[in-house]
């Protein structure tokens, strides 16, 4: 068995970002994991199963006691190690920063965010995460010591299968255990060898793991077209061309972004047309364009990141998980948009299967065809306004400031009940998570301090966990 954790529900994944199109996705590992490779996924792993039977308080393989404060971290007891053993792993394997991670699971969910590692696709030597609940918070994590062609991996826990009792009681009992048998290491599932849902893979910054993709590029000579799109690492956002040829972002069923286009003949606003491609140029320049209509002939331009001229290095397009879109030279920013998707306008709606999005990408606020508002992260709900079955219902900023959702009839179904701000009130999904109206820097109501947010009930459309597959 797992450490014990404060339990929630785990719900499907409620949001999938609106692709413009089926294609291809292209990625390549981040620079800083092609930097100065101290180790491979291979040795993590070596280090992890070395270690295979050992307690908090052991002798590791290395000859030192414990892995780092898992024998003396809960006021000089045992505590809770599956963390503790897992950043020791990697520590002794040169991963870079692990001052970024602590004794809570959940802090390699954020050191992937941090580091632009979280993937959804496993390796060798990455953190496997569980049941992340968002705000750092997880239930467990683990190396992967194997990927096997099937799709089906193996980990290693530390602090597994302890005695129930007190923290004290648990992690002084449990041990460092391989999870058998080996199963699908597919993100959002419920594998029963665990016992608990797959949040996502973390690759150590400085170690050699492949694949890793924190970050989703389309190198130079790249092209988009109409049937291709660049999908962030997270799934939420995507960039794309519309049939028509114009260059747009994605994310919560609406368009976040889009470049004021200005054409070669002067025209400013053009949409562009039917046919047009995406480029990144071998100079530096990202520019839409429709082809030339014979071989060697003139391209119409219709917007340009005029980062062009350059002589010498790697250029490429990126697009990471808050939206930004980026130009970089040799993994350094050239020009760059970040589109504002956290924010509702006053007298503002936001209708159905559309929804915000924090800043950092972690936070889904959704407004759901059922009827019902809620947030998520990692297909956890956080959040709800309990306003199931009321279909085509939507939320709305009112001009005196109150938040509100709306059924059929104008109906009020929900609301903040909190009124100010005299038309300048702004809803703001936050990264800390919460959901706020602000007048200003004033907080006028805030999801905080709501009854919903702290009673981790599941949400109507998401009663079911996901299935459990047999062990």
């Amino acid at each position: 068995m797992r450490s014990p954790r404060r339990p929630f529900l785990a719900v499907p994944t409620a949001l999938a970002a609106s692709a413009l199109a089926a294609g291809l996705v292209l990625s390549v590992p981040p620079s800083t994991a092609a930097a100065a490779v101290s180790s491979s996924g291979k040795q993590i792993a070596a280090l992890a199963l070395a270690n295979v039977g050992k307690q908090a308080c052991s002798t590791n393989s290395l000859g030192g006691k414990a892995f780092d404060s898992s024998c003396t971290g809960n006021g000089g007891q045992p505590e809770y190690w599956c963390a503790d053993f897992a950043r020791w792993v990697w520590q002794h394997n040169g991963v870079e920063d692990t001052a970024w991670l602590t004794a809570a699971a959940g802090s390699f969910y954020t050191y992937g965010l941090q580091y632009g590692t979280l993937t959804a696709t496993p390796a060798v030597g990455d953190a496997a995460v569980f049941n992340y609940a968002g705000g750092g918070s997880a239930e467990h994590v683990a190396i992967v010591t194997a990927v096997k062609a099937n799709g089906q991996i193996v980990t290693a826990s530390g602090d597994w299968g302890g005695q129930s009792g007190s923290e004290a009681k648990f992690a002084s009992t449990s041990s460092v255990v391989l999870n058998s048998p080996s199963y699908v290491g597919a993100v959002g599932s419920w594998p029963g060898t665990m016992g608990m849902t797959l949040s996502g893979f973390v690759a150590p910054v400085g170690a050699l793991v492949h694949p890793v993709s924190g970050r989703t590029l389309l190198g130079s000579t790249g092209t988009l077209s109409g049937t291709t799109v660049l999908e962030s690492p997270n799934g939420i956002f995507s960039l794309g061309l519309t049939p028509t040829g114009q260059l747009v972002e994605i994310a919560g069923g609406r368009t976040v972004w889009t470049p004021q286009a200005t054409s070669t003949s002067g025209t400013s606003g053009s949409p562009g047309v039917a046919g047009d491609e995406l480029v990144m140029q071998t100079d530096g320049d990202l520019v839409l364009e429709t082809p030339p209509a014979t071989a060697g002939g003139t391209p119409t331009i219709y917007w340009t990141s005029q980062t062009g001229g350059h002589t010498t290095g790697t250029f490429h397009l990126a697009i990471f998980d808050n939206g930004r879109v980026a130009v970089l030279a040799d993994g350094r920013p050239l020009w760059s948009a970040t589109p504002v998707t956290n924010v509702l306008a006053n007298n503002t709606v936001l209708p159905k299967g559309q929804a915000l999005i924090s800043a950092n990408g972690l936070y889904v606020l959704y407004m759901q065809r059922d009827g019902n508002v809620v947030e998520y992260t990692a297909g956890l709900a956080l959040w709800w306004t309990d306003t199931a079955n009321h279909p085509g219902a939507r939320l709305m900023l009112r001009q005196n400031g109150r938040l509100v959702v709306i059924g059929a009839g104008g109906k009020v179904l929900w609301s903040s009940r909190v009124a100010g701000g005299d038309g300048t009130a702004v809803a703001s999904l936050n990264n800390d998570s919460s959901l706020s109206v602000l007048a200003g820097t004033k907080v006028l109501w805030t999801s905080a301090t709501s009854g919903a947010w702290a009673s981790l009930r599941a949400p109507a459309e998401a009663l079911s966990p996901p299935p459990r597959e047999a062990s």
